[in-house]
């Protein structure tokens, strides 16, 4: 088990699309840390063109009031958030931190990272000889598994840790670190990291059934992106329909990296993550030890 782990890291790390994807979180940082610096508070008055000054202050004063006050998570919401946000025109390293997770984007980089990590095997049907030299098909399953999270480990890594680290020098902020900062960091990541790998082990799943690259980046965007953004028109209107929607993963990868999420709620969204990850898991070795590879 320890020497297939070995090799399939080995994969990891030589492969393009790694090295493209982690060069993506890098563009992806940049852009975090540009957004965060853009727009200040006369920047977005002087966009509201000319009416008066004071009511310039006033839609300023809203909009600041409406980020204090959103939602935890708004369902559908796709992109980088700063809901919660105490001042959306000067947000702080730690809220740079939460926003920098990005709804949506990190699940396609997943995607892309499962499709060349685990379907790329079927149709290079490179599979079939690795599983000829007699390793048992559920530790050749998780292997692939574990190195496929090692990759997103470090993908999100670049993606969140940069941006922090770049904004909290550039905004002098490095005296107000604490070690309060520290701890929320590293429960979020954490947190964030059960959640993604309960996404891989449903793509992996999604590659059993399809056995093609292609397919699984497709239903991928369709499932990350196009589904939560169909179900939120529904979010709201009936309780038992939020009941349901507020335990589904789409609902809680977004819970658990919210600037205002608390213990309890990084809690539940990782409670929802562990039964995902054991649910998919356990069904997709399931369907991989029964399947005829060819």
């Amino acid at each position: 088990m320890r020497r297939l782990i070995k090799a399939e890291i080995y994969k990891l790390f030589k492969g393009k699309t790694f090295k493209i994807l982690c060069a993506v979180a890098t563009l992806l940082a940049i852009l975090v840390i540009s957004a965060s610096s853009i727009m200040t508070e006369e920047q977005f008055m002087d966009s509201l063109g000319d009416i008066p000054q004071e009511q310039k202050i006033q839609q300023a004063e809203a909009f600041i009031k409406s980020s204090q006050e959103a939602a935890l998570v708004t369902p559908g919401k796709l992109g980088l958030n700063t809901n919660g946000a105490e001042n959306p025109f000067d947000i702080n390293p730690i809220e740079v931190f939460h926003t920098s997770f990005g709804v949506g984007i990190v699940e396609i980089l997943i995607s892309l990272l499962v499709a060349s990590m685990f379907a790329k095997e079927y149709s290079q049907r490179t599979i079939k000889n690795t599983l000829a030299y007699g390793k048992k098909r559920e530790a050749f399953y998780i292997a692939k598994l574990i190195a496929i999270v090692v990759g997103i480990a470090i993908i999100v890594a670049i993606m969140v840790l940069i941006p922090t680290i770049v904004t909290t020098f550039t905004k002098g902020w490095i005296s107000n670190f604490e070690f309060a900062h520290i701890v929320e960091v590293l429960r979020t990541y954490l947190g964030a990291m059960i959640l993604y790998t309960a996404i891989a082990s449903i793509l992996m799943l999604v590659v059993v059934l399809a056995k093609s690259s292609g397919a699984t980046i497709g239903i991928s965007v369709a499932l990350f992106i196009f589904v939560p953004t169909f179900l939120a028109f529904s979010y709201g209107q009936y309780d038992w329909f939020d009941n349901l929607y507020e335990l589904t993963i789409f609902y809680n990868t977004a819970l658990v990296t919210a600037i205002k999420s608390t213990s309890t709620d990084i809690i539940k969204a990782v409670s929802v993550g562990i039964a995902t990850l054991l649910m998919s898991g356990i069904l997709g070795i399931t369907i991989f030890k029964r399947q005829d590879i060819k």
